[in-house]
């Protein structure tokens, strides 16, 4: 049976969207070997994961994302920017300012022209939130030691877990290789992580790259690592929270902004582009 899809990105982050509005095209038992078939860049579309577009009970629309190995991921910040222009275009919505079902939570949308604003909700700093293994309250600049090379990471949770490092010159960082050895470091982060490495460039302004869990590789983009990482920035004093944080990735600019309650940070907004790339068919090889 052939699958319609969309093809979108957001900073480069790719991802294929299947429309399931009005009824399921493809059953959840199914689902991991389609999104991973569908990933694949050499036999497939390609992707950064797969977006399932469906109706909500309680809000404006359910988003469901999945990692190109199939794994389900809680949250995807590029990839909901795709799925709420999505939505807009097809008429799913009709105002500029929506809700949308997510397995991290409802999330507030709103489009701000062209570009599009996530609220991402609270970061977790603390150690349970950010799926970190410590013996204290939180994970800030903290030294582990991975296959004998030292790293310095702060973790941070946004619906899915986050480990940030601050490097000098990402140029001449390796970042596949420290990237892997740190998601796989389940001493530290039993369920994985995806691993940031960002250099700071001028006042609230940096440069980042990113290896993605799920992906297993380092990917153009990454939404709610940008938050992450926007959030570690601010603990670790090398951004100030009341500004905006910009972030120049491989696939593009983003920006993150942050709502601050009594010197602690209760919000973070995403904000960043969306747009179709094409459309197209696909055997579901079910």
């Amino acid at each position: 049976m052939d699958i319609p899809f969309t093809k979108m990105h957001g900073a480069g982050n790719d991802f294929v969207l299947v429309d399931e509005w009005e009824k399921p095209l493809v059953a959840e038992a199914d689902k991991p070997g389609f999104v991973s078939r569908v990933s694949d860049r050499h036999f497939g579309v390609g992707s950064d994961g797969v977006v399932f577009i469906q109706k909500s009970g309680d809000f404006d629309a359910k988003f469901i994302f999945y990692n190109p190995d199939g794994s389900v991921a809680e949250m995807c910040g590029n990839g909901i920017r795709c799925f709420a222009k999505y939505l807009r275009q097809k008429g799913y919505v009709d105002s500029d300012e929506f809700t949308v079902e997510t397995l991290a939570g409802s999330k507030e949308i709103i489009f701000l022209g062209e570009d599009v604003r996530v609220d991402m909700g609270r970061p977790q700093i603390d150690c349970v939130g950010a799926q970190v293994n410590c013996g204290k309250n939180s994970f800030i600049d903290e030294e582990i030691l991975v296959d004998g090379f030292e790293f310095r990471v702060t973790a941070v949770g946004m619906g899915n877990p986050h480990a940030v490092l601050f490097v000098d010159e990402l140029d001449l960082f390796d970042v596949v290789q420290a990237g892997s050895r740190i998601r796989h470091y389940t001493h530290a982060f039993p369920n994985g992580t995806n691993v940031h490495f960002i250099q700071p460039l001028a006042e609230n302004q940096f440069r980042i790259r990113t290896y993605e869990r799920g992906v297993e590789a380092e990917t153009l983009a990454c939404g709610t690592g940008i938050c992450a990482s926007a959030v570690a920035s601010v603990l670790n004093h090398k951004a100030d929270p009341e500004k905006p944080i910009h972030f120049k990735a491989k696939g593009g600019d983003l920006r993150v902004e942050l709502e601050l309650t009594e010197d602690e940070i209760t919000k973070v907004y995403l904000i960043g582009p969306a747009e179709k790339v094409f459309e197209g068919l696909i055997d579901s090889g079910l």
